[in-house]
């Protein structure tokens, strides 16, 4: 009899190993499962990240360049106003492409504050043409700063410089720094989720 408890224990104590064994197989094809989706989450989570951060950075770059611009077109100097405008323009369509129509108000905004910037040139280029003109007849600088159309000119020029400064490049800035704080609290909380 004894053998035969023995073989009973033995059979049961088998019975058990491989129950316990198959038991372990399954936790442990359940927890790879968890384990590969959380992965999965993770490295989208960290893709997307990634890819928020280069676009923030690269709108913040450009932004920044546009705004060097504005300064540039509104400090008084006149010397390479076209230069100057179309270095605007580049900046001003890198933005438009970041945002794709994502903040129309920025666009509309912008696509203003860059029709000022082009009168300011169109402006410019008719005081050279009349000092071109009047200096070749032999006015003096004075005399031609006294002339109507150079007058007007600096008027409206000084009237879209105060209009650009004082009205659009606030906006601007505010819209844009409200944007990439958006972005940034979205990174923050993605991060907070990995």
């Amino acid at each position: 009899m004894s053998n035969e408890v023995f073989n009973i224990f033995s059979s049961v104590g088998i019975g058990l190993t491989f129950l316990a064994s198959i038991a372990a197989v399954i936790v442990s094809i359940i927890s790879m499962r968890y384990s590969n989706k959380a992965a999965q989450r993770s490295g989208y989570l960290t893709t997307i990240t990634a890819s928020r951060d280069k676009w923030s950075n690269s709108l913040r770059e450009n932004a920044s360049l546009y705004f060097t611009q504005i300064e540039r077109i509104c400090n008084g100097n006149e010397a390479d106003l076209e230069g100057i405008y179309n270095e605007l323009t580049r900046y001003h369509f890198a933005i438009a492409l970041l945002l794709f129509q994502q903040d129309q108000e920025i666009n509309d905004n912008m696509y203003i504050l860059r029709n000022k910037a082009f009168e300011i040139v169109k402006q410019n280029n008719l005081i050279k043409q009349q000092y071109r003109e009047l200096l070749a007849q032999h006015f003096t600088e004075s005399d031609i700063e006294r002339q109507p159309v150079v007058t007007q000119a600096r008027e409206k020029i000084h009237l879209l410089r105060c209009s650009i400064i004082h009205t659009y490049q606030v906006e601007i800035f505010n819209e844009i720094r409200d944007l990439l704080e958006g972005e940034w609290r979205k990174q923050q909380y993605e991060a907070t989720k990995m």
